[in-house]
């Protein structure tokens, strides 16, 4: 997938508004060239002292820039659509890509980096469509015709113009090179900026504990001074663009007035079509300074594009298996598996272990040992680097989600919310569990105090323990096959931890258990497992 592809598949699914678009921009080219052309006829027959027709004419002139206002304005809603709908369908390839991720590869951005390619990049390209690409092409062809009808007044003046149109490519293509690296830069810093707000957002305790804010207020001026050089770099440049146009547009204007005062036959012109190309050559530098403007967006929406595509062109998962759930019994095995996160050390060699069901499994091990580890490869979240890790062998790794989420429920120690109601936390949308059963696993783990479960979850309104209830709830709805318990005690005090072990103890008789926590050799035949001893 590519940003391009995104915009095609788009317009394919809309085709109808990609001949509208067509049809806009040929309007708004056309018309605007109407007015120069009209003034020619008022002014000569003003000149010539004919004025029968000029109340129709001067009519015209209002009613031709009335229509020309109308078609700006439906221009503008349609490129509002075009845009909205291309960075809808961005987002959602995006979201889709992070979901066929490797692990590995998705680990190595932060939430400020995705955040960034998210908002910031997808942003921008939809500021690429409605102050860029399209508009560009609007003004082109304005250039284009609005040259033809100079020529069509003078050709020696036709002349004229066409020798300050390198010039102007010139000086924009200098203004080019240099816009665009401060551009990719600074879209790069931006998602510096994103990642320290949101690391800072998400330790204020600990910085207010510590009294450290100076030192983070420090780093964080660094990042910000280092964006402000990078964005005066762009500002400069284009600060620089629009008065040299000016300069350039008064220039000729006043070069054809002398030339025409010195020898009124030099451009074969009347004074109508005089006045009618002065007009013009306004409306030339017009588009011409707004392609300039557009140029802007558009290096700016390509840095933009370069970082969305590299990121399209990440390493995916393997292709899942389509296979069809087993209701049977499980067996997990973990065959001479060997995993290593760099490629250079190992953290699981040569390990070896078999599980059926309704056994209890506890790993031990100092931090680092891999216990967290061989969950990931357990529920096919990693790749074993040899060997392999199998449900009634099948690789784990290539099962597809839907079978994942039958066969496994996580508990983590962290609690996990998207601003979702406690039915759809609890549930993970899953509409096949009853509200009878998601109030029983709130009963089992002691949050007894709610009474409706279709109100949004409010992190506020409960302790951090009460919040780790919620993750064993939802394990307890999900009932998966192997249930996996990461360190899931850490937060909730010992009495609760008591009372959790006996509803792990009653839930999962003909489940398998793999444990990291405090009080997992406490569960019913649990045996413990020293990753130290194993797998060192």
């Amino acid at each position: 997938m590519s940003v391009g592809k995104c915009v095609i598949n788009y317009f394919k699914k809309h085709i109808h508004i990609f001949f509208v678009s067509l049809i806009v921009i040929i309007l708004v080219t056309l018309i605007s060239l109407l007015p120069p052309q009209l003034l020619k006829i008022i002014v000569d027959d003003i000149n010539n002292k004919n004025t029968d027709y000029l109340l129709m004419y001067a009519l015209l002139y209002v009613l031709i820039y009335f229509s020309i206002g109308i078609i700006n304005f439906l221009k503008e809603i349609l490129l509002i659509i075009i845009s909205q709908g291309v960075g809808k369908n961005i987002r959602l390839e995006m979201l889709n890509k992070i979901n066929k991720m490797t692990y590995t590869n998705f680990s190595q951005y932060d939430n400020g980096k995705l955040e960034a390619f998210f908002s910031n990049d997808v942003d921008e390209i939809n500021t690429l469509i409605t102050s860029g690409v399209i508009s560009m092409f609007i003004d082109s062809f304005k250039i284009i015709g609005i040259i033809i009808s100079i020529f069509i007044f003078s050709y020696m003046f036709g002349l004229m113009t066409l020798l300050v149109i390198p010039l102007i490519v010139l000086f924009t293509l200098w203004i080019r090179k240099r816009m665009y690296k401060a551009q990719l830069n600074n879209r790069k810093l931006e998602g510096n900026i994103n990642s320290l707000v949101l690391e800072n957002l998400d330790n204020v305790v600990t910085i207010k504990s510590f009294r450290i804010f100076d030192k983070i207020k420090n780093k964080y001026n660094e990042v910000l001074n280092n964006h402000f050089k990078t964005n005066q770099k762009v500002n400069t440049y284009d600060s620089m663009f629009s008065p040299i146009m000016q300069m350039m547009k008064t220039a000729l204007i006043v070069l054809i007035i002398c030339c025409s005062s010195i020898n009124i036959s030099l451009f074969n012109m009347s004074v109508g079509m005089l006045v009618s190309s002065i007009d013009l050559i306004t409306n030339l530098f017009a588009p011409i300074e707004n392609l300039g403007m557009e140029l802007q967006t558009i290096q700016n929406s390509f840095a933009a594009i370069d970082r969305i595509n590299t990121f399209f062109k990440l390493k995916e998962d393997d292709e899942k298996l389509k296979i069809k759930y087993n209701e049977g019994n499980v067996i997990l095995k973990f065959e001479d598996v060997t995993f290593s996160y760099d490629n250079k050390e190992n953290v699981i060699e040569h390990f070896n272990l078999e599980l059926k069901n309704n056994q209890r499994i506890v790993l031990k091990g100092r931090s680092g040992s891999g216990k967290s580890t061989l969950f990931k490869l357990a529920y096919g979240l990693i790749k074993p680097t040899s060997g392999r890790v199998t449900i009634n062998d099948i690789d784990t790794y290539l099962l597809p989600n839907e079978i994942k989420n039958k066969y496994f429920s996580i508990v983590y120690q962290d609690y996990f919310f998207s601003n979702g109601t406690i039915k759809e936390e609890i549930t993970l949308l899953n509409n096949n569990i009853s509200e009878e059963k998601i109030y029983e696993a709130l009963k089992l783990v002691g949050l007894t105090r709610i009474n409706d479960i279709n109100k949004k979850l409010n992190i506020n309104d409960y302790s951090t323990g009460e919040l780790s209830l919620f993750n064993i709830a939802r394990a307890i709805v999900l009932d998966s096959k192997i249930l996996f318990l990461d360190e899931m005690n850490a937060k909730i005090d010992y009495a609760n931890a008591q009372n959790i072990i006996k509803v792990i103890d009653k839930i999962s008789k003909d489940k398998i258990v793999l444990s990291i926590n405090h009080y997992g050799e406490l569960l019913n035949n649990s045996e413990i497992i020293n990753l130290e001893k194993t797998i060192r």
